[in-house]
């Protein structure tokens, strides 16, 4: 294990995620478009080692920050070929970063799935007066109420940007780097609803006495763990619109089969690695290593729901 990271977001649990400081010569690199504690980088975190113990070589990660995550995927996109810079990336992100004159996805040769996804949230501070979903519409249609967001161009922000457009709503946005900083609005009530991955939500209300209420979630399903809660699919009547946010890892597209195929056989071992899956445990990541075809999926059902945004 190495150097052990206390990120603010995972509290105790972050004691239990290695990350190397030192990059090892030769060592397979994963590559992060986010910074320290975002959940890219979390998800980097918990599958180094076992990730260096499957192929018997070091792995380290490493961070190319800009564009949303797009720097990152192009570092990627233009190394050579041979296995040993990889990408660990949003799916999601992939797909609403791409241009008709820069492509991505197509760039890109998928190596592994490696989480279930991730539904995103709708809240409000549990002191508003507003209580649920009805409450929500019959609010922002007599006001335009003021809304944490990370832009209708992200992962998590998309979600305001589909009840916008689905329910002919309109919002003050108030832009914002991540959802800590949209967790802070809402708290300090200068946000009246913000936009947050449900596993901040759920941390964020399992650490702290003032609590976030949970009004609708992304997700195909309801979340488990706010069962009461609806789906946004569910509200508007339209099961494709659901969406959740899923991490890949990538090779650049001429990487040889068999170099991809040792890749992907190192990560997808990683699913009866104790070790890994206990850490993952801890931090709320919903580690589960899949396939390249699992990663086509995922990007299939993202283009669609990116296409309804688009109108």
């Amino acid at each position: 294990m190495g150097l052990l990271r206390r990120d603010a977001l995972l509290g105790t649990a972050a004691a239990l995620i290695g990350g190397r400081s030192t990059a090892a010569t030769n060592a397979v690199r994963l590559i992060c478009g986010f910074g320290v504690g975002n959940p890219t980088d979390l998800c980097a975190q918990l599958i180094q080692d076992g990730f260096a113990a499957a192929l018997n070589e070091p792995v380290e990660f490493d961070y190319t920050l800009g564009q949303a995550g797009r720097q990152a995927a192009l570092q990627v996109i233009d190394a050579e070929p041979d296995g040993r810079m990889l990408l660990i990336a949003e799916i999601l992100n992939l797909v609403l970063q791409e241009t008709p004159a820069e492509p991505l996805l197509s760039r890109l040769q998928p190596i592994a799935k490696v989480t279930r996804g991730f539904s995103t949230a709708l809240a409000v501070n549990d002191l508003s007066d507003i209580r649920d979903w009805p409450g929500l519409l019959a609010a922002a249609r007599a006001a335009r109420l003021r809304a944490a967001t990370t832009g209708a161009d992200s992962t998590i922000g998309l979600l305001l940007a589909l009840v916008e457009r689905r329910l002919n709503l309109s919002f003050e946005p108030i832009e914002v780097a991540g959802t800590n900083a949209a967790v802070d609005l809402l708290l300090t009530r200068r946000a009246d609803i913000a936009v947050v991955d449900t596993r901040t939500a759920l941390l964020h209300n399992a650490r702290n006495r003032t609590k976030l209420r949970v009004l609708a979630t992304s997700g195909a399903r309801r979340s488990p763990q706010l069962p009461d809660v609806p789906t946004l699919a569910e509200l508007v009547g339209d099961r494709k619109l659901a969406y959740t946010i899923s991490f890949g890892v990538f090779a650049p597209v001429a990487t040889p089969a068999a170099v991809a195929h040792r890749l992907t056989a190192a990560l997808v071992g990683l699913r009866t690695d104790r070790s890994v899956q206990t850490q993952a445990r801890l931090a709320h990541i919903p580690l589960e290593f899949d396939g390249p075809s699992a990663v086509a999926t995922a990007v299939a059902r993202d283009r669609r729901v990116a296409a309804d945004l688009a109108g």
